[in-house]
């Protein structure tokens, strides 16, 4: 081998050597970093100081479909063959209150008028008769019994003479029997004046009787005449011109629309939130149409959110639902006057919120805040922690607290979301929604995971 190759390898040795030598040493003698420790970041949660809320008013709501406080058939009280009907006893059409619907042939209830005019004539003629029959017979009564007093003095005369020799038997005979006619003409007389007033009761009685049929004789010609009882619109009508109606049979259907009621159903523990003796009164005392009542309601119309209307709670109608188990209130709306303002008609689907009772003090937290065992989420010093609570209400997405149940002024209850939640976990309040969040739990899903 030739020395430089030799000497070219010999000095690549002591190279590599070399730099072995000076990265040991400083291995050696480096300098170890700082060692920081890992801290876990901790997250915010939406936790506000609560509050509680003075003189809350409670209101109702559900919904439900409106339907014609009244809603009469039409029935004829008496039969006949119609001859007139206006145009507006079509279905669809409106009608109002006291319109003339249809007409029924009135002749035979107008002849039924006219003989019960001639019975009371005649009735009246016999009376007067009878009046006069008692005057006459009055009078005659008197000639009689003047008469009688004759024939009497008569007798006692002959009587006399008999006595004194002067007058005969025959002569007492005649006067007698002539004193015995005229008692027995008196007798007669006596006896039809005492007829006279069986004969007047029974007349009287006759006429009163006949006045009766003639009232009744013009009602029945009064209802030949088929007014509408309401104002509304018209279902259906089944009486035409020329067809035969009877008395009691249906000749058709109107929905009134002056005044409206909206049926909602609600559980029956949601009338401990209405005044009870606001609710007695519309329990018992049945609240009429159009009258103040004390259980206000706003009705809404769902297809167009703009339009409400004023209502009352009427009544609530008896039991309870046999499928939902659930109590009716029936709302009392009041249409407006036509022009006035929208209408509420049959069948809006609308939502109803009856003013309840003002509870002084409550808390009220959202429906999410509540976990599955009745329970929250609360943050205390820092560290998440649980308290047990009582609600006494939902109503749409909020739960009401009242005081002593679970939750005392300040407490800050878990109202947001936080990431798998541990109880004892540090936390930090805030009083307003985080900018970023890196969860998505809600707290009613995140206590399982606890």
């Amino acid at each position: 081998m030739k020395p430089r190759i030799l000497f070219n390898i010999a000095i690549s040795v002591v190279v590599l050597a070399g730099a072995g030598f000076a990265v040991r040493l400083m291995m050696a003698h480096r300098r170890q970093p700082d060692q920081r420790k890992r801290q876990k970041p901790i997250p915010k949660v939406l936790a506000p100081k609560i509050k509680p809320r003075m003189n809350y008013r409670v209101r109702i709501v559900d919904y439900g479909n409106a339907r014609a406080y009244v809603q009469p058939l039409i029935t004829p009280q008496v039969k006949g063959v119609v001859v007139a009907k206006t145009d507006d006893f079509l279905s669809g059409k409106y009608v109002r209150k006291g319109q003339v619907l249809f007409r029924i042939d009135p002749t035979d209830y107008t002849l039924s008028v006219q003989r019960a005019r001639s019975r009371i004539d005649l009735l009246k003629a016999q009376l007067a008769r009878l009046e006069q029959e008692q005057k006459n017979l009055t009078e005659s009564k008197k000639i009689e019994t003047s008469l009688v007093k004759l024939a009497d003095e008569q007798l006692r005369r002959v009587k006399k003479l008999l006595e004194a020799d002067a007058g005969s038997e025959n002569e007492v005979d005649m006067a007698r029997e002539t004193l015995l006619g005229r008692q027995r003409q008196l007798q007669g007389i006596v006896s039809q004046l005492a007829l006279i007033g069986p004969q007047r009761r029974q007349l009287t009685a006759e006429l009163a009787s006949a006045d009766v049929e003639l009232a009744q004789a013009k009602v029945n010609l009064d209802r030949c005449t088929i007014t509408s009882p309401v104002t509304g619109r018209v279902l259906n009508c089944r009486a035409e011109i020329g067809q035969l109606v009877q008395a009691g049979g249906n000749c058709g259907e109107i929905t009134g629309s002056d005044i409206m009621e909206v049926p909602v159903s609600v559980p029956a523990t949601e009338l401990k939130w209405l005044d009870e003796e606001m609710l007695n009164i519309c329990r018992y005392g049945n609240v009429a149409p159009g009258e103040s009542a004390p259980i206000k309601a706003v009705v809404k119309w769902q297809q167009d959110k703009n339009v409400t209307w004023s209502g009352c709670l009427g009544r609530i109608e008896a039991g309870l639902d046999a499928k939902t188990r659930k109590s009716t209130l029936v709302i009392i709306v009041k249409n407006p006057k036509p022009g006035t303002g929208p209408e509420l008609k049959v069948n809006f689907f609308c939502k109803v919120s009856i003013v309840g009772k003002i509870i002084p003090r409550v808390y009220v937290l959202p429906r999410e805040a509540i976990l599955p065992d009745s329970s929250v989420y609360v943050v205390v010093e820092g560290r998440l922690r649980k308290k047990t609570v009582k609600v006494s209400r939902y109503t749409g997405g909020k739960a009401l607290i009242l005081p002593g149940n679970g939750i005392s002024d300040g407490d800050r209850v878990v109202t947001g979301s936080i990431a798998q939640p541990v109880i004892g976990m540090k936390v930090k309040p805030v009083g307003k929604t985080p900018k970023a969040s890196s969860a998505t739990t809600k707290p009613g899903k995140a206590a399982l995971a606890s």
